[in-house]
């Protein structure tokens, strides 16, 4: 106990900050969604991964739904992170594409193959500012697959393009942004 000017004792424990909690491994950092947030990313994503998967079975391309359900979580749960940007889905998918069939059409085959395609896609959409993760799925897909260009990259787009899409619907029905930035 301390004594003030004015002769009062005052309990100095009351001038120190309350401990903090001491951190533990079940504490989540992060604030939890809301539920709305949560049942429309659900749906969001019922919708989006059905119709791509009514496409892939009906085309006979189920290699896509993998890579492409990846990016629909990441679109849905997080709309607004930049790795959920149209340009970052779409450019970093095309650009998978455009390296792997460049390194089949050098000759390379393969699993390592395709590490060294999922390095340099990486490293492209880096510095191209659309790095997307999902897309390196993409690359083992094609790199492991070794699907018709012609084929293969315009239903990846198709594919992108309804995920991007179906986000964009289900945003305005929430009276939300998405996307939050084009380019």
């Amino acid at each position: 106990m301390a004594h003030s000017p004015s002769g009062t004792q005052e309990n100095e424990a009351a001038d120190d900050p309350a401990p903090e909690p001491e951190p533990r491994w079940w504490r989540v950092a992060e604030p939890r969604p809301s539920r709305r947030t949560a049942a429309s990313a659900a749906v969001t994503t019922w919708v989006a991964l059905t119709v791509l998967v009514a496409v892939g079975t009906a085309l006979r391309q189920p290699v896509l739904i993998p890579p492409l359900a990846a990016s629909t979580a990441i679109i849905t749960a997080t709309p607004a992170a930049p790795l959920a940007q149209p340009r970052h889905v779409l450019g970093a998918h095309m650009l998978a594409c455009l390296v792997c069939f460049g390194v089949l059409g050098l000759g390379w085959h393969g699993p390592w193959a395709a590490a060294v395609a999922c390095g340099v896609a990486i490293g492209l959409a880096l510095v191209l500012k659309m790095a997307h993760p999902p897309a390196m799925a993409t690359v083992i897909t094609i790199m492991l697959t070794e699907p018709r260009a012609s084929h293969f990259v315009p239903l990846l787009a198709v594919g992108a393009s309804l995920l991007v899409l179906v986000q964009m619907v289900s945003s305005r029905v929430q009276r939300e942004v998405y996307p939050t930035t084009w380019w």
